[in-house]
């Protein structure tokens, strides 16, 4: 197989959108919804189909696009932490296109919303195919460009203060971010940035230097940790869900927030390498902030009371699951990193489609206008519950496999010599544990109340529907375009959390080799 398919999945959305916003709008406005949802559509699955060929021809050789200079090249190449993300994306991003093209049908701007959201695509699968830091870097600021649009397409104030935000905080990410890039780039034992299991840094050309290099490992972690939405660079995140729901459902589920946690991961175990962070300071600094968040967030949601802002502060405190893994900085903590990554992808796109099902049929936003809904949305609310229950990390569920997952790698590292400092090898992993406990406590705080509400109404009676057109009696739930993403989500959580040792053994493998 010519390595030149490796650059179609990136080049493919990104040449489609820009189609979609350089053609005319046609005479007949209801032929060209038509033919542009036809084409969405066929462009979303026909770029997954890509992505399935190349993990299934699992080539490993790269394929450098361009040269920068020197030994700066955008390089893709296919490698299995890859191949993971590539194939997470590919198997929800055409489900989502589809929920979003019935979603927004009544919207206006239809075209440039679904150019940009298309152009993400390409831009999330360059990150996950992405072969050294460099071309990460450009991807990952490439990914703003193409996800401020979606923040600010509902044009009202609430919106372009959010976009404005995001903007913001996602330029200063970047530039702590570069700061790394440069660093490496100047300790490389191969003289470029490509991404090699346990790190690439020249300990030897580092000499007296460590303090510096962990000192710009933090810069990096917190530089990417922007769009992961690390604490205290998180107030993004819940102001973007003025957003409509396909995009606050990318956000937190798939392309911007694990595009974070997935750089942070190649940051730690494929630039500077574990072993030579694990035992530092450094090391406690980054699971001190990961730790910090994950209860931060979780309490939060119980206060929120707007629901998609509620399963906002769930993501803030979920994507730390997966820096604290990277903290652990063992194979255990990096097999259980992606394996929160992948399983949290589908309970929370499952639980913001709920949310966006629910506010696209009746209108409700809050959680105390949700009494009732559960009779009038069965199959929406049948679909929350086994997402809430998954977050909630219930045994059965996929979110259970995760945590534990955690669990064991903290304790399994917490016996081991890692240099004697009490953060990494003691009282720290301890209290990893203890923070994942408690934020499971508020998860079932803070997703069983929706529920409550939903089956068990304080109200005699429900409220009466407010979707205009309902019929009482009649169910509320949306048409099958929008019904059947729910559907497979909610299977697959079902699926990764009876039969997890698939998936287990591949991440096992991905963490033996870069741990």
């Amino acid at each position: 197989m010519s390595n030149v398919i490796l650059a179609a999945p990136v080049l493919l959305p990104l040449v489609g959108g820009a189609g979609m916003l350089a053609r005319q709008l046609g005479t007949d406005e209801k032929a060209d919804s038509r033919r542009l949802a036809w084409f969405v559509e066929g462009l979303a699955l026909a770029n997954s189909l890509v992505i399935f060929w190349i993990l299934y021809q699992k080539t490993g050789e790269g394929l450098v696009l361009f040269r920068l200079f020197g030994n700066l090249t955008v390089r893709f190449r296919l490698d299995r932490m890859g191949a993971v993300f590539a194939g997470l994306i590919a198997l929800l991003w055409p489900l989502a296109t589809l929920y979003a093209l019935e979603y927004m049908k009544h919207e206006e701007r239809k075209r440039t919303f679904f150019a940009y959201y298309t152009m993400t695509y390409g831009i999330t699968a360059g990150i996950a195919l992405s072969g050294n830091l460099v071309t990460m870097y450009l991807c990952y600021e490439m990914l703003t460009l193409v996800t401020f649009p979606l923040v600010l397409y509902p044009m009202t104030k609430e919106a372009k203060k959010a976009s404005r935000r995001y903007l913001y905080y996602s330029i200063g990410g970047a530039a702590f971010a570069f700061i790394s890039l440069v660093f490496v780039l100047s300790f490389s034992s191969t003289g470029n940035t490509d991404f090699i299991p346990g790190g690439i840094l020249d300990l030897g050309k580092a000499g007296g230097k460590r303090d510096l290099l962990l000192l710009v490992y933090i810069l990096g972690f917190f530089g990417f940790g922007v769009k992961a939405a690390l604490f205290p660079l998180h107030r993004w995140l819940p102001r973007a869900a003025v957003a409509p729901t396909p995009v606050t459902a990318l956000l937190h589920a798939v392309a911007v927030v694990k595009s974070g946690a997935f750089a942070i991961l190649r940051l730690t175990y494929f630039s500077f390498g574990a072993a030579f962070l694990r035992g530092s300071w450094a090391q406690w600094a980054v699971m001190a902030a990961a730790l910090f968040t994950i209860a931060f967030g979780s309490t939060m949601a119980v206060r929120e009371v707007h629901w998609k802002r509620r399963l906002a502060y769930s993501t803030i405190s979920n994507l730390s699951y997966i820096l604290f893994g990277a903290a652990i900085m063992t194979p255990f903590g990096m097999a259980a990193a992606l394996c929160h990554l992948v399983i949290h992808a589908f309970m929370k796109i499952c639980a913001f489609f709920c949310a966006g099902a629910v506010m696209h049929q009746t209108g409700k936003t809050y959680i105390y206008e949700l009494d009732g809904l559960g009779k009038e949305m069965p199959v929406t609310f049948g679909c929350l519950t086994v997402a809430s229950l998954s977050l909630m990390g219930m045994p059965l569920f996929g979110g259970f496999i995760s945590k534990w997952g955690l669990a064991h790698a903290a304790f399994s590292a917490m016996g081991a010599d890692r240099g004697g400092l009490p953060g990494t090898g003691g009282w720290i992993l301890c209290a990893g544990v203890a923070v994942v406990l408690y934020s499971a406590l508020m998860t079932g705080i803070y997703m069983l109340t929706v529920l409550v509400r939903a089956y068990f109404p304080k109200t005699t009676q429900a409220q009466a529907p407010q979707a205009e057109g309902a019929v009482p009696g009649k169910s509320l739930d949306p048409n099958w375009m929008m019904l059947v993403p729910l559907i497979l989500f909610a299977l697959a959580i079902l699926l990764l959390g009876i039969c997890p040792m698939p998936l287990l053994r591949v991440l096992a493998g991905i963490g033996g080799e870069a741990g």
